[in-house]
C-alpha cells in the first residue's frame, strides 16, 4: 500500500513537471523570437466591407459604451456593419435599441438581431448573425469592450494575405488596479497575451482567438464549419477546425482593446471553470483529427500540451490531499529525499511557471506599480487555489455532465472604482468554497508538521498551498456576507 501511495505521488509530481516543460518550450520561443513581431503590412487605400458583431446577453451596465465605441472606428460607414446579437432579456435590450436608433440618424450602420432563444448560446448568436452578415470580414467584440477607433484600420492590413484566418489583438484591463484579484488576473493574462500568444503566432504554432478582439476572415469560419456550440468554448473550437483547414493566425501585441475583468471570486471561478472545462473538450472532440492531419509534429504536440494544459489542476489537488502523508513517507528514508527529489520535481513545473509571469510583469505592468510586484511572488499560489475549481470543469468535460453556459458577469467599472454588479447579474454562491476552506486548514497543518519534522525548508512550499486555499476561502466568504 505504501509503496502505490509513493508511486501515485511522484506520479502527480511528474505529472505537473512535464506540463511546464511546455512552459518552458514556450518561454524558449518567446525569447528568441521577441525581437522579432510580425511586420504590419502596409496600409491600402482598399477599405474591404467588414461586419462587426457584437454579441450581448444582459449587459445594462456597458453595452452602450460598446456600442459607441464601435461606432467611432475609423472606417468607411459605407464598408461597416454593426450587429448587436441580443439574447438580453432584461432592459439591455431597450437600451440597445434607442442607441441603436441615435446611431441610425448620424449614418451608422447598425442592427439590433434579437433571438427568441438562447439556442447555441454565444456561439449560436454570432452563427445566426453571420446568415445576414455582409462582411467579407468578421470582427467580435465582448459586451465589456472599449476598442480604440483606429482598431480596423491597424490590423486590416495583416488580412490582406489569404492565408491568414484570424488576426488577434491583445486585451488592456480597465480596472487592472481596482483590487488583488483583479490585479493577479491582469498579471495572468498579461503572460498569456505577452508571452504565450506572442510564441505560439511568431512560431508557426497553433494559437486561439480569445473569443473577442479580433477579425476573422468570414470564408475561414465557413470552411472550418462555422461556430459549432457542443464546448463551452466555442472560441477555442473553432480556431483549431479553422487551422486545420490550413488558416494561419497572427498576434498583434501592440495593438490593445481595453477590457473589464471580473471584479468578484465568484465571476471569476465562473469564468475559469468555463475556460478549464472547454479545453478539456475542446481537446476530446478535436485531438484525434489534429495527430490524424498533416500538422508538422511540433504543431501536434504543442497543441495536445494546449488543449489539455488545465488537467494539471487535478494532479495538483490530489497532491494537496496528499501532503501530510507524504511527508512522514519521503522523511522516514532521510530527509534529504525530500528537499533534494521530491521538492526539485515540483519546483521543475512551478518554476517554469515563475519565469512565464515574471517576463508578463516586465513588459504588461505599470512602470512604478508596486503592487503588481508584490503580487508576482503569488500568482503561483493563486493557480494552486484554483484547482478545486478547475479539476470539477475537467471532469465534468470528461465525464459528459451538462452545463448550460454562464457569462462572466461585467459592472462597466475602472481603476479604483468600486462599482458592484446589479443584484441579478451576480453568480450563485459557489459551494466549492468549503472544499477550499477544508483543504486551506489541512495545508496549514501539513505546514506545522513540516516544522515540527525539523523541515523548515519545505514551508514555503507548503505555504504555496495554504496561501492560494485560503485566499479564495476567505475571499469567498467574505463575498457571501458582503
Amino acid at each position: 500500500m505504501r509503496e502505490m501511495f509513493v508511486g501515485f505521488y511522484f506520479f502527480l509530481l511528474f505529472y505537473i513537471a512535464f506540463y511546464g516543460i511546455q512552459i518552458y518550450w514556450l518561454v524558449f520561443l518567446y525569447m528568441r523570437k521577441r525581437d522579432n513581431p510580425h511586420r504590419r503590412p502596409e496600409e491600402t487605400q482598399i477599405r474591404p466591407m467588414v461586419t462587426v458583431q457584437l454579441p450581448v446577453y444582459n449587459e445594462k451596465a456597458v453595452v452602450v459604451r460598446l456600442m459607441q465605441a464601435v461606432a467611432r472606428f475609423d472606417w468607411p460607414t459605407d464598408k461597416l456593419e454593426i450587429q448587436v446579437l441580443d439574447d438580453s432579456d432584461d432592459v439591455t435590450s431597450s437600451l440597445i435599441k434607442q442607441e441603436a436608433a441615435r446611431l441610425v440618424k448620424k449614418g451608422i450602420r447598425i442592427k439590433q438581431i434579437k433571438r427568441t432563444n438562447r439556442h447555441g448560446f454565444k456561439a449560436g448568436a454570432l452563427q445566426q448573425g453571420l446568415a445576414s452578415a455582409k462582411g467579407e470580414f468578421i470582427a467580435v467584440f465582448d459586451a465589456d469592450n472599449v476598442p480604440h477607433p483606429d482598431f480596423l484600420r491597424r490590423l486590416m492590413p495583416y488580412l490582406k494575405d489569404p492565408s491568414v484566418g484570424l488576426v488577434q489583438a491583445r486585451w488592456g484591463f480597465l480596472n487592472r488596479n481596482q483590487s488583488l484579484l483583479c490585479r493577479a488576473q491582469a498579471l495572468f493574462l498579461d503572460a498569456h497575451f505577452y508571452v504565450e500568444q506572442a510564441a505560439r503566432s511568431r512560431g508557426d504554432l497553433p494559437m486561439n482567438f480569445n473569443g473577442t478582439a479580433g477579425i476573422w476572415r468570414r470564408e475561414a469560419i465557413d470552411q472550418a464549419g462555422g461556430w459549432q456550440f457542443d464546448t463551452l468554448t466555442e472560441d477555442l473550437d473553432l480556431s483549431y477546425r479553422a487551422q486545420l483547414a490550413g488558416y494561419r493566425f497572427l498576434f498583434v501585441d501592440d495593438v490593445e482593446v481595453p477590457t473589464e475583468l471580473p471584479s468578484s471570486i465568484r465571476a471569476f471561478k465562473t469564468q475559469q471553470h468555463r475556460w478549464a472545462r472547454g479545453a478539456m473538450e475542446t481537446g476530446l472532440k478535436l485531438l484525434p483529427a489534429i495527430w490524424r492531419s498533416q500538422l508538422p509534429m511540433r504543431s501536434k504536440i504543442a497543441s495536445s500540451f494546449h488543449l489539455t494544459q488545465k488537467s494539471v489542476a487535478v494532479a495538483l489537488m490530489l497532491l494537496s490531499i496528499m501532503l501530510v502523508p507524504a511527508l512522514y513517507f519521503r522523511i522516514e528514508g532521510g530527509a534529504w529525499k525530500l528537499l533534494m527529489i521530491d521538492l526539485p520535481i515540483f519546483l521543475a513545473g512551478a518554476g517554469s511557471m515563475s519565469i512565464f509571469y515574471g517576463l508578463a510583469y516586465r513588459r504588461g505592468s505599470p512602470a512604478g506599480n508596486g503592487w503588481s510586484k508584490l503580487i508576482l511572488p503569488l500568482l503561483t499560489s493563486l493557480g494552486i487555489g484554483l484547482s478545486v475549481n478547475n479539476s470539477l470543469a475537467i471532469m465534468g468535460a470528461v465525464f459528459g455532465r451538462r452545463r448550460h453556459f454562464v457569462r462572466t458577469p461585467k459592472s462597466g467599472c475602472r481603476e479604483q472604482d468600486r462599482t458592484k454588479l446589479p443584484a441579478e447579474y451576480k453568480v450563485p454562491f459557489d459551494h466549492t468554497v468549503w472544499v477550499e476552506t477544508m483543504l486551506a486548514m489541512y495545508a496549514v497543518c501539513a505546514v506545522g508538521c513540516a516544522v515540527d519534522a525539523g523541515l523548515a525548508a519545505s514551508v514555503p512550499f507548503l505555504l504555496t498551498f495554504a496561501f492560494g486555499y485560503s485566499y479564495y476561502s476567505v475571499v469567498s466568504i467574505r463575498e457571501l456576507h458582503g
